[in-house]
């Protein structure tokens, strides 16, 4: 992983997420980055070469805790709002859902929904949203910041570099 718990909390809240949660989050994070920062030829950059320099490494590192927090932000728009519809989760599926009118003469029934839309929620709600947001944020970090070797990170050419252990 390309972070740590401790990363985490040094940037948001210790109190949002057990560190168990944090594992199954950070792998996700990694699998992100490592999606948007692999080229044609299958060099994971990140894991061939974290950049050496202190400042991309803290960069790269602020990267991954913050698709992590967005993660656990979206899991947590998720589970609210099967909560507020009143839908739990058991052994046969989720069960329930928040009638909030029903008339007979057609059979018509409605039920609640949330009003939220912010861009978690969108991405929450929607897988395109969802890797808008998540892409996004890769470039918005990653942009210009370069591995051990000086490639950029967000290259998908072909490996400059010979890596012999590839």
């Amino acid at each position: 992983m390309y972070i740590t718990f401790d990363d985490y909390v040094g940037l948001y809240w210790t109190d949002r997420i057990t560190p168990e949660a944090f594992t199954r989050i950070a792998i996700e994070a990694q699998r992100i980055m490592d999606m948007y920062t692999t080229g044609i030829d299958s060099v994971k950059k990140l894991q061939v070469a974290f950049p050496t320099d202190e400042c991309d490494a803290k960069t790269v590192k602020a990267c991954a805790c913050k698709i992590a927090d967005l993660l656990f932000q979206m899991q947590t728009a998720e589970d609210n709002a099967m909560a507020s519809r009143k839908y739990t989760q058991t052994a046969n599926g989720l069960q329930g859902g928040v009638i909030t009118s029903m008339s007979s003469g057609n059979e018509s029934v409605s039920y609640g929904s949330s009003n939220s839309n912010t861009a978690v929620d969108k991405a929450a709600s929607d897988p395109v949203e969802r890797e808008k947001l998540l892409r996004d944020t890769v470039k918005q970090y990653l942009s210009g910041i370069t591995d051990a070797n000086g490639v950029n990170l967000l290259y998908m050419g072909r490996y400059p570099v010979r890596i012999d252990h590839v």
